[in-house]
Formats: structure tokens, sequence, C-alpha cells
């Protein structure tokens, strides 16, 4: 925290000079409203302490970050996905701006917007690989224990994302902090500074798997 005070920007490790713009806070403070981060106190084969950070989903549009904890998939893979879903998604959403609201081929092309997006969602829910401290690996349906659709954006909050990185390099968790950072949120559930559990519907459903071996 003190970081992000001083800098403004989770580049800190870098000199100013060559740090990244998209970087900055400055948009948690926006009408973007700020996000949850995490830390994770590891120990290494030699006893070592090792500490991990990790942002929730992306930071400012950007995935992956030289110090912070990676997402649990393939950026290029997710990258491709997604514009592969985008050219079937986005030509039927103009389609239907230009139908009339409620007409028959409206109800028809919004429903089939709704199977192509739900398609493209379960195929980037199929690149996320979720490892725990046994080394067994499974998908992240898999690994979801509760018999119900997972929410979206389950697998990229801070504590799976930690999670995962440390079991896939032979780290032992030994404590972990999650707080949230930059414009309260609109209901007002999240302020600056405070700290927070692992959300109920998309982070505890997974940590029984992740969690297994250690």
């Amino acid at each position: 925290m003190e970081n992000l005070r001083r800098h403004g920007r989770i580049d800190w490790d870098i000199p100013i000079e060559n740090a990244n713009p998209r970087l900055s806070t400055a948009f948690m403070y926006s009408e973007l409203r700020g996000k949850m981060l995490g830390v994770l106190v590891c120990k290494n084969a030699a006893g070592e302490e090792v500490v991990l950070r990790a942002f929730s989903s992306k930071f400012n549009g950007v995935l992956n970050v030289p110090g912070w904890a990676p997402p649990m998939m393939d950026e290029a893979s997710f990258k491709a996905t997604m514009a592969a879903g985008n050219l079937v998604i986005h030509p039927l959403t103009d389609h239907i701006a230009n139908l009339e609201k409620g007409s028959e081929e409206w109800v028809l092309k919004v429903a089939e917007r709704r199977a192509v997006s739900r398609g493209v969602l379960a195929e980037l829910e199929d690149l996320y690989e979720v490892e725990n401290f046994k080394h067994e690996k499974r998908t992240l349906a898999a690994s979801y224990n509760l018999k119900r659709r997972m929410p979206v954006g389950t697998g990229d909050c801070c504590a799976p994302k930690l999670l995962n990185f440390a079991a896939r390099n032979n780290l032992k968790p030994i404590g972990l902090a999650e707080f949230f950072w930059g414009k309260e949120t609109a209901s007002g559930g999240r302020v600056e500074g405070e700290f927070y559990s692992s959300c109920l519907d998309k982070c505890q459903p997974l940590l029984g798997f992740m969690l297994c071996g250690l």
C-alpha cells in the first residue's frame, strides 16, 4: 500500500523514466473505480521467504505485468479466442441495432448472439489451467465445486492467481491478504485500504481443489 501511495503506479520496481503509463493507478480513481490487489507470503524449498503480488483481472487492460502473478491462461490463446468470437458477435450486434426491438427477427438474433457469447465464454474458460499443490491439473470448470454455472470472471481474482503461481513454482503459502485500492465501488462495498476475504461465488468454490496437497 505504501508503494502504491508513494509511486502511483504498479511498476515501481523500475525507474520512472521507463514506467509504462498504462500501469499508473490514476485510472483507479476514475469512474472505472478501484480494484482488488493481493499479497501471498510463501517459503521456497530453501525455507526463504518469497512475497508474491497480484491484481484482479486486468490492470487498465494489461494482463501480464512483470513482478505480478500472471493470469491462469495463455494470453495469446485468450486474445485469439476473443478476437475470433468478436468476428461473429460484433456483426450480430450491428444487425440487431437496425432491427425493430421486439420483432420476431430481433428476438431470434438476440438469442443467436446470446448462444454465440456463451460458446465463446466456454472456450475462454477452457483455456484456464488450475494446478494444486499435488501438481494435479484441471480445467476451471472441473475445479469449480458448486453445481451451478460459474460467474463471469472466475479465475481472475487475486487469490486463485497467487495460489496457482505458487503451486507451479513449488512455493509453500504462509499467509494471504487481499485489499481494495482506488475509488470505492458504486455500492460502497469496497473501500480503499480495507482488507476483504476471498469472494464467495468466484473464489471459494475453487480453493478446495487449489489447496489440495498444501
